[in-house]
């Protein structure tokens, strides 16, 4: 249905408000254990990486080599692609609700979410792989409707970029095949333009593949027990990786997205079908996981993207309980998330000693500059855990002096550490959650204390550096 260019007036309105948002909040907190890690990879540029492929560190190349190394440019970005996102999914209610005002309710009960707002300011896989969804099921809808070449090579790209974004991006293919199957659309299947898009997609990613194939798969060995290792079922998993995307995607908004897959996976219309069908598999996939292995908040995202503006939307059409509730709910769901904004900002919320918000986000710089004042000529810095090693790494960098992660996991730190400390003179720093037990897990000549740091918020202890000498190392016990 047409639009005046004028009806698109409060979107943009509402979008430049929580961009500006996010642009006033993101130079006020430091890098927290994965950001730092992803910027890292734009540091240490590479076909693919252990963990995720590649194109979140490309991403971080390019913002820091237009903007130079800064927290700005390590998250404008992803404050950039949440516009984006926001524009795509504004154009994908319009088309499947066909309502000014339920569509931009969608909006503003997606913006509403926690998660988002850290995903749209803090650039992750999952940032990039937002982004690309609604492009993708838009040339899918094109496909249906023109079977084009043009909509055929544009999927092969997008499906490609996808690819190197994050590997569950696998997913996203095989339901929409099982879409067109159930759709019985097999026939755009037959011809030549299918096969191509594949091999675009597949040249896309070859960088991944030919990374793993120089280190041994390596990539797909710890994805696969990343994702679904663990075990046998574990109940309590489940219901704690089901609590955290509540939390996450806030608890008055998180099981709307369930009635919107309800509502997708019945609809007549083929792209609001299609959205059902990738998030189903989706949820199912991650869902599953969870039985055997905690999932993270975020690896579902895409299903919250797809459903819970739909499920947001469809509710506030209706006029009696249920459209008073949703409304309800997506204004408590965006007071919560301003005020995070806020308190990442400003950091006057008086929380208890380490039980801070920002006990993860805050004083690495500092930890790295008493450490290296502390640190003798000949002297190396050390972490013994891999959650510490990419804050160390990135806040270190301005004193160019060695620093090794010492523990037993391999990981991408093996790979950017080609040196070895044995025999070296290390000054371990470990933190309050990671405390380490060195005589008991290291090897050392001598063992020596060199003091505590406190870091701390308007008075109150947020963290606490610990500061070992181990002289002499001779490995890991």
């Amino acid at each position: 249905m047409p639009y005046r260019t004028d009806s698109y007036l409060p979107f943009w309105v509402f979008v430049g408000l929580i961009t500006l948002v996010r642009l006033l909040t993101i130079p006020f907190f430091d890098l927290g254990v994965d950001e730092a890690h992803y910027v890292l990879y734009g540091r240490y540029l590479d076909l693919s990486y252990f963990d995720h492929p590649p194109l979140a560190g490309w991403t971080h190349a390019l913002f820091a080599w237009l903007f130079g190394e800064n927290l700005i440019a390590a998250r404008l970005s992803a404050v950039l692609l949440g516009i984006v996102t926001l524009w795509y999914l504004y154009r994908f209610l319009l088309q499947v609700i066909q309502s000014q005002s339920a569509a931009l309710f969608g909006v503003v009960a997606f913006a509403a979410t926690p998660m988002f707002g850290a995903l749209f300011m803090m650039l992750m896989p999952e940032t990039l792989l937002l982004a690309l969804i609604f492009p993708v099921l838009l040339s899918v809808h094109a496909i249906e409707r023109h079977n084009r070449l043009r909509d055929w090579v544009v999927l092969g790209v997008l499906l490609g970029l996808a690819g190197l974004a994050k590997y569950t991006a696998v997913l996203i293919p095989l339901a929409l095949l099982l879409y067109l199957l159930r759709r019985r659309k097999t026939a755009l299947l037959l011809t030549y333009k299918f096969p191509l898009a594949v091999l675009i997609a597949l040249v896309m990613v070859s960088p991944v593949i030919v990374w793993n194939m120089q280190h041994d798969w390596i990539s797909f060995a710890f994805q696969s027990d990343h994702v679904a290792g663990g075990g046998g079922v574990n109940l309590k998993a489940f219901g704690l990786s089901l609590a955290a995307q509540f939390g996450a995607y806030s608890p008055f908004l998180a099981p709307v997205a369930f009635y919107g897959l309800y509502r997708a996976l019945r609809s007549p219309g083929d792209l609001l079908f299609s959205a059902g069908v990738v998030a189903a598999v989706i949820v199912l996939f991650f869902g599953f996981a969870s039985l055997f292995k905690s999932a993270l908040p975020h690896w579902n995202a895409l299903f919250y993207l797809l459903m819970l503006p739909v499920g947001s939307a469809l509710l506030f059409e209706q006029v009696r309980v249920w459209g008073r509730a949703i409304r309800l709910g997506v204004a408590l769901s965006l007071m919560l998330t301003l005020y995070l904004h806020s308190e990442l900002a400003l950091k006057y919320t008086p929380f208890p000693a380490y039980a801070s918000l920002h006990r993860d986000i805050y004083g690495f710089d500092e930890i790295m500059r008493e450490a290296n004042a502390l640190l003798k000529p000949d002297q190396a810095l050390a972490v013994a855990h891999w959650s510490l090693a990419s804050r160390a790494l990135y806040y270190n960098q301005s004193y160019h002096t060695p620093l090794f992660v010492l523990d037993r996991r391999i990981d991408q730190f093996d790979l950017w550490q080609p040196e070895d400390p044995i025999g070296r003179d290390l000054l371990l720093i470990s933190t309050h959650d990671f405390k380490i037990n060195i005589e008991k897990k290291l090897q050392c000549g001598r063992v020596v204390e060199m003091g505590l740091y406190d870091i701390r918020i308007r008075g109150r202890i947020v963290d606490t550096a610990m500061f070992i000498l181990c002289e002499d190392f001779g490995g890991l016990r």
